[in-house]
């Protein structure tokens, strides 16, 4: 073993010395202030920066505060990890504002550019008197808020009518159940497979989870079956909920909304969404909903499919009253649609094709007009437009040609829909720092790990010595 080592190159030789934790972590932290020194100069090469936010809790319930910026470099909207920062107390208004304020100073970024922010619904972030987007919004006048899309989807689907808010609880309980000791965890599993189901568990429901209720009431129906044999082997009192096939039918009405609503949800996650994208998703939920009540009223449930299947197993009068249900709950859900999602005509629209705009429905300064109208008649510029993303026409195609106009959409479209990367940046926080590594300070790891900028690597080996190889 000595002789091969002695044999090879001085390149080979440093690959079999292995680095401690120390020199890992300094190099993880050297990659993340390259990272970090080429995004600011990113966002202070952009007119314009629009910030999405979100606080949560790690393994050792201390506050860590999340922040996206989306900017334009390179001809085209950038989204990239900003920072995290800690809240060393509480997490009061004052103590998000100021911790984003010092770091947006500390950098050299200014509100004054500062077009969007988007963030939950949470009092601390949209409380009227002294929340954070109130006080940001005093920063920067220029900027507009965003309630995040996914969280009003899923409070506007949160409250039901009282029989179906009865049989999710009653869902929830027999799921607890089972789960309740690893015995019947280990039963119910081995049932499953006696029985060739292609589950071999229920799921727990977490309300903080935006696709949970979909997930837990689709296993739940899926398992149906089993589920009813366990509990009358074990002769538990919750047998008795499979014999009331109204019941049944009101939780496979659940498992097909709540399929419907997820479908909605994952729809919005991602990446580059603009704030259009997002509006003809929920207009054309609405829509769904609006049809789905005129089909209930026809008797017609085909879009429900378990439901559906459940309906035909009931007699007239519970089909008439799974039918009153039915068009409650679908009535009071297109209510909270409404409620959540106020926005219905924008004034904008001519940013999402401005070659079918009606000059007479609008209202811009003279101008910007102008442009729009010679944008409008420009045939090579309508030829590019079907040939790149939204985002890269306005930002680098017309902001070539017509400058105020491109501001104008650029300011638009810049804003978060949705807190979605923050969310995504919690799900890597927790497992960076876990029980084992819950002293760890993740500012550089959640930077090299989330950000989509590669570090300039080159330089970074040039400004380290050369490693003096012992012979």
């Amino acid at each position: 073993m000595v002789r091969e080592v002695l044999g090879q190159s001085a390149a080979d030789r440093l690959k079999t010395i292995p680095l401690s934790n120390d020199t890992i972590a300094r190099r993880i932290e050297d990659m993340s202030v390259n990272i970090k020194e080429q995004t600011v100069a990113r966002v202070q090469g952009s007119p314009h920066f629009a910030l999405q936010m979100d606080e949560s809790t790690d393994i050792a319930n201390h506050a860590i505060l999340m922040v996206y910026v989306r900017h334009v470099w390179d001809g085209d909207m950038q989204e990239q990890f900003l920072c995290s920062r800690d809240l060393p107390t509480t997490t009061k208004a004052d103590d998000i504002f100021n911790s984003v304020d010092l770091y947006l100073s500390s950098v050299g970024l200014s509100w004054e550019y500062c077009v969007g922010i988007t963030t939950d619904g949470a009092a601390a972030m949209t409380g009227k008197h002294s929340g954070v987007v109130k006080q940001i919004l005093e920063k920067a006048p220029n900027a507009t808020w965003n309630h995040c899309f996914l969280h009003r989807e899923a409070l506007a689907a949160k409250d039901m009518v009282p029989v179906l808010d009865e049989a999710l609880k009653d869902v929830t309980k027999v799921v607890n159940h089972i789960k309740r000791s690893a015995k019947n965890s280990r039963c119910f599993s081995k049932l499953c497979k006696d029985l060739g189901s292609e589950h071999m568990q229920v799921l727990y429901h977490s309300e903080v989870r935006w696709l949970s209720r979909g997930k837990v009431l689709s296993r739940f129906y899926e398992l149906k079956t089993e589920i009813a044999t366990f509990l009358s082997e074990n002769n538990s009192p919750y047998a008795e909920l499979f014999d009331n096939e109204i019941w049944l039918a009101r939780v496979a009405y659940l498992a097909d909304v709540f399929e419907h609503l997820n479908a909605l949800n994952v729809s919005m996650q991602g990446r580059r969404h603009n704030i259009f994208e997002q509006s003809d998703k929920i207009a054309a939920f609405e829509k769904k909903i609006k049809l789905w009540i005129h089909h209930v009223s026809k008797d017609r449930l085909d879009m429900f499919p378990n439901a559906c299947h459940e309906a035909q197993q009931l007699d007239t009068a519970a089909k008439n009253d799974l039918k009153k249900t039915l068009s409650a709950h679908l009535t009071q859900l297109q209510a909270r649609f409404d409620n959540y999602f106020p926005e219905k005509c924008r004034d904008d629209d001519w940013i999402r094709d401005p070659f079918r705009v009606d000059m007479e429905s609008i209202t811009l300064p003279s101008n910007e007009e102008h442009q729009l109208v010679e944008l409008s008649c420009d045939q090579t510029m309508k030829r590019r437009f079907g040939e790149v993303s939204l985002s890269h026409f306005w930002c680098s195609d017309v902001m070539a040609e017509y400058p105020s106009l491109a501001t104008l959409a650029v300011k638009t479209l810049l804003p978060f829909s949705t807190t979605y990367l923050c969310e995504s940046g919690f799900s890597t926080l927790l497992q960076l720092k876990s029980k084992q590594r819950n002293r760890l300070d993740t500012e550089h790891d959640l930077r090299v790990a989330l950000t989509t900028v590669i570090p300039d690597f080159e330089n970074l080996i040039k400004s380290k010595p050369h490693a003096q190889l012992s012979h």
